[in-house]
């Protein structure tokens, strides 16, 4: 036994020693820059984890956060930041054996790739922001969670830490843009699309390529924007389409390239930003800065050189850039608008994203965080902690195009009522409810009666045109308007408008029209009394075809279609009986 024991001792220090002495293939330095180029790099991480069943992402409380970035030798390789602001000091790669044996992860926040996340709330501070910023936030992806964080852009507090959490295809969002039609859209590094979602961060599916994925148009995506014209632009890193820009039209169709690969030495586009006369797109792999007309055509470098995987381009209120320098040396530089660099900060180093607040201080984030810096280069305040933060977007949902009513019709046609609208533009529009009311009641709130609802097409600058029937009603007078309700629950009602239902003062039987018809053809009549009533069609020798109507009717006027097809041609005849009334007509089928 005491052999044995001695065995199993050696083999367990052995195997300890193994790992801890493991040598990792990159520098941490190495290992951020090619798995931020690669992402497919981090998506193999995270699907290792899962078959493992370890974490994909830790931070804990004594503000150190580790994150899985690549396999080798099949094990997973976490990069370990234990300076939040600098995440090149002291940063180093670790195997997830080497980080159980050197951390107590028992207070940790802990995400997993498919289990729910241990501690969510560590790092996040209580909301102290509230929703009285009038439409106006900043958007924050977030790798870690797959989400999108909501801030405050007057003050960069916290709004929401989940406004839009994972969902659908979401695993790598990058930047989350308003689009000119007034939906969200998020570009999605791995998953090679652009997602999109409404205002309140509900999922609505793929918005480009239109046809879901196509590697060929998208693969390893990075920042977006939209043309003045509203086409969207995507910068493209591998694939068919590596180094260039991909345009889209405002439904997702693909229509080429925007600029083309290579275009002026652009080589890993991170970030495309359009200015009045110029558009500016900077490459991790160039280290520069282009500048192109506002067709995509190369015009020269607004910045050739200082810079080190540069991510977002910042356009500032007053005309000077800002750009996101994530390699070391790493810092935050502005350059006045003509691409003369005015300063740089580097408090805060593996830049991606970067906002300008209005009180001269920067949001930026990098791969532990977001955070508040003066341009006296000092940190202001950590505003949330161990999120992998992306690039920081501006977005004004008050800009958003309304509801547009452009009419509203009310058609009696016997007992029944047509209702016709349409709309100019719509917004976040999930659709209308009927209402109606009759003369003869009092208007107030509970006179309004809901008789139906018509689904509205959520997000479009066309013409959309709608209508409703009301059926079976009385004679009388009726008054109708529609609710307009949007997707969060907000409402609008339209203009009012009456109609009346008469009832006729004689019966009558109509001539069906057309006539003779193949196959179908409608027949009218009118019952200034409620009655039993029926309909029936008869052939040439009075034997019963077909009994079209065999039910109590109100008083009114009244159309039906007859299908054909199933009987010969030839003279045949519709009776109507409606007590003491009757009347018959001849109509002929021709084939």
């Amino acid at each position: 036994m005491k052999k044995i024991f001695l065995l199993v001792v050696f083999v367990v220090l052995s195997t300890t020693s193994i790992y801890s002495q493991y040598e990792p293939l990159y520098s941490f330095g190495e290992l951020m820059r090619i798995s931020e180029e690669n992402p497919d790099m981090i998506l193999e991480a995270r699907e290792k984890t899962s078959v493992l069943q370890i974490p994909h992402s830790i931070y804990l409380p004594q503000g150190i956060f580790i994150e899985a970035r690549a396999v080798s030798n099949d094990r997973v390789l976490y990069g370990v930041m234990k300076n939040l602001t600098d995440i090149y000091d002291n940063a180093e790669v670790l195997t997830w054996e080497q980080i159980q044996s050197r951390y107590d992860l028992t207070e940790a926040r802990i995400h997993y790739t498919k289990q729910p996340t241990k501690n969510p709330d560590l790092g996040f501070p209580s909301i102290t922001s509230g929703e009285s910023t009038n439409g106006k936030y900043l958007l924050v992806p977030d790798w870690t969670a797959d989400k999108v964080i909501k801030l405050d852009p007057i003050t960069g507090d916290l709004i929401d830490a989940n406004f839009i959490v994972a969902s659908g295809p979401l695993q790598s969002p990058k930047q989350a843009k308003l689009s000119p039609q007034g939906f969200i859209t998020v570009s999605d590094q791995i998953s090679d699309l652009v997602q999109k979602f409404d205002t309140i961060g509900t999922y609505l599916g793929f918005f480009a390529p239109a046809g879901g994925v196509n590697t060929a148009i998208l693969d390893n995506i990075r920042g977006h924007n939209y043309r003045p014209n509203g086409n969207l632009v995507v910068t493209v890193g591998s694939s068919a389409n590596q180094n260039s820009v991909a345009e889209f039209d405002n439904a997702g169709n693909y229509l080429g390239q925007f600029i083309t690969t290579g275009s002026g030495g652009l080589n890993s586009p991170f970030d495309i930003v359009f200015r009045s006369n110029d558009v500016l797109v900077d490459g991790s792999s160039s280290n520069k800065v282009h500048r192109y007309d506002l067709n995509g055509n190369y015009l020269n470098d607004f910045v050739s050189s200082g810079l080190a995987f540069p991510q977002q381009i910042h356009l500032e209120g007053n005309g000077n850039v800002s750009v996101a320098g994530f390699s070391s040396p790493s810092a935050l530089y502005v350059y006045d608008s003509l691409g003369a660099l005015i300063n740089s900060y580097n408090v805060v180093t593996g830049l991606r994203g970067a906002y300008k607040l209005p009180n001269g201080n920067y949001i930026v984030t990098n791969g532990t965080g977001i955070y508040e810096i003066s341009t006296s280069n000092v940190l202001v305040r950590t505003i949330v902690a161990g999120v992998s933060a992306q690039y920081v977007d501006y977005v004004d949902f008050q800009e958003i195009i309304p509801v547009e009513l452009t009419s509203f019709a009310a058609i009696a046609n016997g007992n029944n009522v047509e209702l016709n609208w349409s709309t100019a533009t719509e917004t976040n529009n999930s659709g209308f409810e009927i209402q109606r009311s009759q003369m003869s009641e009092v208007k107030s709130q509970n006179s309004w009666q809901s008789i139906g609802f018509v689904n509205g097409k959520g997000t479009t600058s066309e013409p959309q045109y709608y209508s409703f029937t009301d059926k079976n009603l009385n004679a009388g007078t009726y008054t109708y308007r529609l609710k307009q309700v949007d997707f969060d629950g907000s409402f609008e009602y339209s203009n009012e408008i009456e109609v009346d239902v008469l009832s006729p003062d004689k019966f009558v039987l109509e001539q069906n029209y057309p006539n003779p018809f193949n196959p179908t053809t409608i027949i009218s009549w009118q019952s200034p009394i409620s009655g039993y009533q029926t309909l029936k069609v008869y052939d040439i020798l009075r034997n019963e075809v077909v009994t079209l109507v065999n039910e109590y009717k109100e008083a009114g006027k009244y159309k039906i279609e007859f299908d054909a097809s199933n009987i010969p041609s030839g003279i045949y005849y519709y009776k109507i009986s409606a007590g003491s009334f009757s009347d018959v007509k001849k109509m002929m089928v021709i084939k």
